[in-house]
């Protein structure tokens, strides 16, 4: 016999109504880091001088070094200044991604320098067989899950990386060059660049305290101190599209400014938090399976309604990403249609009736997984299900308990439980089930923080933790 494990009917798993959500969904308020960023550069001891005046103490800040030009200026700035800030702590971490014959050499030497910089310091080493294809992704996701383990064991309140203006334009760039002829520009996320703070695993803010500093300034600074650095080799070679497109703003070709990523940034602050309070006004999601939006808040077209729904459907289909500017182009023509009818996409049914419109994952490619005793998994992006017995448990789409759900429609009941994961009989307290927010929990981005905050607490969870500047 299986049964679906939903969650007790309390106030903290409960659907939550719109009414409710209009009380208890508090977004939380712009963080400084944002709020008074510059749109100019700034020399690389200003930067980091404003970075430790503004973090909140006491703060144990764990800065990852490769012994480039970038990671060694923000160790050795930070270890400057540091002794004006008696409750802030240093500790480093390189990663040797085992990828080059020198990586595990540039490792020690960066264990020297931070010796000598009377600095605690962590090697750690990218094991197993590694990708044929996508390296660099696979590499970037490796490097963030050493540094979170590490930061979970040293204790550290923050992780701090070395990203630059120019890694910034470059990356705006990139992105860009992505975006040409996908639909409408009005709403361009990755124009803003990265984010000045970003929530990694939903445990560690990693923050960017150079992202206003230059390169060269950093070199600089380097130099007159008495350092040196690492060159990696990597950043020439062609093959990785950041080296092209910093050989193409190194030629000469004209590049974004400081001004057009600040004012991308602020439209994408401002469009999250319009599209996290439509959501707090107009949303509720009943057994973390099913969205409700109210008709009455489709009375205009808007780049916020557009991206809540988008993001929604993200967290509902168990992607980490949103839906492509096709797809919600496609979308919004059917919602903006006022036209009662069922579309899908992105692995969401849009169900469009007389008293809202509906969302859920549409019955497909549902995973049939094994969990171990006192293992962890993500099942269909959607669920975190955790097994606290002794035996491996099974879990799979589930096919009936429609009655779990109070306010759907039948028919949207019964595919709601149809694709809710289902368990065999454990006993009490041996299976926990929590929602799992697929485009925030590994990645949130400071400016997706509000939205995040509100879906979070539609679905029944706790929200995310602050940044801590």
């Amino acid at each position: 016999m299986q049964r679906v494990l939903s969650p007790p009917r309390s106030s903290a798993s409960r659907s939550v109504s719109v009414a409710d959500a209009a009380v208890r969904v508090v977004t939380p308020p712009l963080p400084s880091i944002i709020a008074e960023s510059p749109d100019r550069s700034l020399p690389p001891l200003s930067a980091l001088s404003g970075f430790l005046r503004d973090i909140r103490k006491p703060a144990h800040l764990l800065v990852a070094i490769s012994g480039g030009s970038d990671s060694t200026g923000l160790l050795v700035g930070l270890s400057q200044i540091l002794p004006f800030h008696p409750d802030i702590r240093l500790s480093a971490a390189t990663i040797d991604h085992a990828l080059r014959p020198g990586a595990a050499e540039e490792a020690r030497a960066v264990a020297r320098l931070c010796a000598e910089l009377g600095i605690f310091h962590v090697i750690r080493r990218w094991e197993g067989e590694k990708p044929t294809t996508g390296i660099s992704a696979a590499a970037r996701e490796a490097r963030y899950s050493l540094l979170s383990a590490i930061a979970g064991e040293i204790g550290a309140t923050a992780i701090v990386t070395g990203h630059t203006a120019d890694d910034q334009v470059e990356t705006v760039v990139m992105r860009a060059g992505r975006a040409e002829g996908q639909g409408d520009p009005s709403f361009s996320p990755g124009l803003s660049g990265m984010a000045p703070a970003t929530l990694l695993d939903a445990r560690h803010w990693i923050l960017r305290p150079f992202l206003h500093s230059c390169r060269s300034d950093i070199r600089a600074f380097l130099s007159e101190s008495g350092y040196s650095w690492i060159d990696d080799p990597s950043n020439l070679d062609p093959h990785y599209e950041r080296v092209r497109v910093r050989q193409t703003l190194a030629a000469g070709i004209p590049s974004i400014d400081f001004e057009t990523i600040m004012l991308a940034t602020r439209s994408r602050v401002e469009i999250a938090q319009r599209a996290a309070d439509w959501l707090v006004e107009y949303a509720q999601i009943e057994q973390q399976v099913i969205a409700k939006i109210d008709p009455s808040g489709f009375g205009e077209k808007s780049a916020a309604i557009r991206h809540a729904i988008s993001m929604l459907a993200a967290v509902l289909g168990g992607r980490p990403h949103s839906l492509s500017r096709e797809n919600a182009d496609r979308l919004m023509v059917f919602v903006d249609s006022g036209m009662h009818g069922r579309m899908t996409t992105g692995r969401v049914i849009f169900d469009r009736r007389r008293d809202g419109l509906f969302l859920l994952r549409e019955n497909r490619n549902l995973p049939h997984l094994s969990i171990g005793a006192g293992q962890t998994v993500v099942w269909d992006g959607r669920f975190r299900i955790e097994n606290r017995g002794l035996q491996p448990i099974e879990v799979v789409a589930g096919t009936d308990h429609a009655a779990a759900f109070e306010n759907a429609h039948s028919g949207l009941a019964k595919l709601g439980a149809r694709v809710s994961p289902h368990v065999p009989e454990q006993g009490e307290g041996l299976v926990a089930i929590a929602p799992h927010l697929a485009p925030f929990d590994r990645f949130l981005p400071v400016f997706d923080l509000p939205l995040a905050a509100a879906i979070a607490r539609l679905m029944g969870r706790q929200s995310y933790l602050l940044p801590p500047v």
